[in-house]
């Protein structure tokens, strides 16, 4: 060990422990902090000293004394203008840009479809016209960019900086170099770091920070788009990207090898083949003749996963027969990986949600008796509160966290 690591490190801790009261709370004291990280008020306000000195938190008033009298204490605050960061997210059909304070609160969003330009040079120039726009209207504001994250479909390796491979922009080819190209094409007066990683991980780190997932360690969010299912893996605290960064991948474990539905990775069966909306649609089509007075029968191709939902909210009996099936599959995917993974919490997210309390109770019952049925499973099942924003908001609280870790105080 280096000479002075030690002390290095511990600072670094002692910062983050502070900041991380400050990012979730309003105003607070330094004997508040000092208590409650078990910290002395010396420490804390050394701390606080050189968090004030660059602007990161600011005093606001005085708290209330205690029973014993005495002076009143300072209060402080997080400064959420002290700096911004700069969210990208890329989904099948369109580009959700926003930028964020440093509490990860949304200060300006665009949203965009993808359109017919879907080539990784393409897509790059989109990225990099976006970032340049921002920093001339933020030029003057005095915040700081804590940095870039691009947020993005299929395998991602947030190490090295790569798409390894995405079934929704095949044209992007093997491990394609979207860090390195964008930081070449922004130039070298771009000087902030820039992340990426696969949709689902930041999704679970949003989960995680603002959503259902606060007061757990381990736990799974599981997303569904029409044509897609990914999961967010954390384990101990820990998110998990795994050797070639697959893990999370549960869209494509088999469910059905023999009469699956065919998957757009190539495969038959996947887990999101059998829930996907192409094949809730020809199951459909299949059905209709039988319920002739469902929503769904004049509609034949028509027909999406968000008719299907509406209609179960409604009481449509083909709706509800076609997201029974989705359940099904949903019991046995899930149920497979609480045998492997045995989180404490599945955070349900995406398209499925929209079925409501009828598609949530079916998958809570299910996952009772699915595997070891006599032993109890205590996982809790729950829609997720976090809109179509999840993304980004992952993505920025990433990069906010990221900056705190490199930068003691």
């Amino acid at each position: 060990m280096k000479a002075g690591g030690k002390p290095k490190n511990l600072k670094q801790n002692n910062s983050r422990a502070v900041f991380e009261l400050l990012r979730h709370g309003e105003k607070i004291a330094v004997a508040e902090i000092a208590e409650k990280i078990r910290l002395s008020k010396t420490t804390i306000k050394k701390v606080f000293d050189s968090l004030l000195a660059d602007g990161l938190i600011s005093m606001c008033g005085k708290g209330e004394s205690t029973d014993e009298g005495g002076k009143k204490p300072e209060l402080y605050r997080l400064n959420p203008q002290f700096g911004y960061v700069i969210a990208i997210h890329v989904t099948p059909d369109e580009v959700r840009m926003a930028t964020t304070d440093l509490r990860a609160e949304i200060t300006w969003r665009e949203i965009a479809p993808v359109g017919v330009e879907r080539s990784f040079d393409g897509l790059v120039e989109r990225f990099a016209t976006t970032i340049e726009a921002v920093m001339r209207d933020k030029s003057t504001s005095g915040e700081k960019l804590l940095g870039v994250v691009l947020v993005l479909t299929g395998l991602v390796d947030p190490d090295r900086g790569v798409s390894i491979h995405s079934f929704f922009y095949p044209d992007w080819g093997r491990d394609a170099p979207v860090v390195d190209r964008l930081r070449a094409r922004l130039g070298t007066d771009f000087d902030a770091p820039l992340f990426i990683d696969n949709t689902n991980r930041y999704q679970a780190v949003a989960e995680s920070e603002k959503g259902l997932a606060g007061d757990y360690r381990n736990f799974i969010i599981v997303d569904a788009l029409p044509e897609g299912l990914g999961a967010g893996i954390v384990v101990n605290g820990r998110l998990l990207h795994g050797r070639q960064s697959i893990a999370g991948e549960i869209g494509h474990m088999t469910l059905d090898p023999n009469e699956g539905f065919p998957c757009v990775c190539g495969s038959k069966g996947c887990f999101e083949a059998m829930v996907s909306e192409r094949r809730i649609k020809a199951l459909a089509r299949e059905l209709a003749v039988s319920y002739p007075d469902s929503v769904l029968s004049a509609k034949t191709d028509a027909i999406t996963l968000h008719d299907v939902c509406a209609g179960v909210i409604s009481g449509d009996a083909l709706c509800q027969r076609l997201i029974d099936d989705v359940a099904r599959w949903y019991v046995i995917g899930l149920g497979n990986i609480i045998m492997a993974n045995d989180p404490e919490l599945i955070v349900l997210q995406g398209i499925y949600t929209q079925a409501g309390p009828y598609f949530l109770e079916k998958v809570r019952d299910g996952l009772r008796n699915v595997g070891l049925p006599q032993v109890e499973k205590t996982v809790d099942v729950a829609y997720s509160r976090l809109g179509d924003d999840r993304g980004v908001i992952g993505g920025a609280l990433h990069v906010i966290t990221a900056y705190l870790a490199n930068h003691a105080y």
